[in-house]
């Protein structure tokens, strides 16, 4: 279960928390294919690490209009 950064956060970055559900999994998805020994092999430390990346803004959603 994520409890850093506070889902209030990200959700304030990216707007919903489907937004939310969708960049940090598709972030998460993209560190274990690209950078799996930053990560060990853990999917809930990938989870982890893009969550504090949106926190910090380093990895934003893009929003249709």
């Amino acid at each position: 279960m994520l409890f850093e950064p506070p889902i209030d956060l990200l959700v304030e970055k990216l707007g919903c928390r489907y937004a939310v559900a969708v960049v940090v999994g598709a972030r998460a998805k993209d560190l274990e294919n690209k950078i799996p020994t930053l990560l060990n092999g853990s999917a809930n430390l990938a989870i982890d690490y893009a969550a504090n990346e949106v926190a910090r803004g380093e990895v934003v959603g893009v929003q249709s209009k």
